[in-house]
């Protein structure tokens, strides 16, 4: 990790990094099974983002495949585990900005699926980390919440007086 950040911020997928191609990187990964994705530890901060979002509206998780069979299975156990068995506030799907309207926010890791968000209408919100343009943040639950919490309660605009 510390290499990837160092050498390699800003790339998505650490192929460069591990001089393996993108495909042959999932390949790998898909080997291991559905386990793979579904035992990935949540992120420390991931429980407050969580609450303090769905605070503030319906929170609805559009996930990526990565175009393995495992993947998909994976992501949907790990959910599941998380929030119960049936759990049904979930997308999947590589193409994010079809969903896009201008009540629609999209929290996202990837530059490109922002930038395709926004361009079809949603307000997409870069979640920071090293392979992206926003950069790792120290608390960025909080920073996420915070941008969040601008764009549904807009400051009043009333005149002073």
């Amino acid at each position: 990790m510390q290499r990837w950040a160092a050498d390699f911020a800003g790339d998505f997928y650490p192929t460069a990094l591990i001089g393996m191609p993108r495909e042959q990187f999932f390949q790998e990964i898909d080997a291991h099974g559905a386990s793979f994705w579904r035992e990935l530890p949540a992120y420390p901060w991931f429980p407050r983002l969580h609450q303090g979002l769905s605070e503030l509206g319906h929170v609805v998780f559009l996930t990526a495949p990565t175009g393995f069979p495992h993947c998909l299975t994976g992501k949907y156990q790990w959910l599941c585990d998380y929030f119960g068995d049936g759990f049904t506030d979930c997308i999947f799907t590589g193409h994010k900005d079809r969903l896009a309207h201008p009540r629609a926010i999209l929290i996202d890791d990837s530059d490109s699926n922002i930038a395709l968000f926004n361009q079809r209408g949603g307000q997409g919100l870069t979640f920071p980390q090293m392979w992206n343009l926003a950069g790792p943040a120290d608390n960025p639950a909080e920073l996420i919440i915070e941008q969040v919490t601008r764009i549904v309660s807009p400051p009043s605009s009333e005149p002073l007086g």
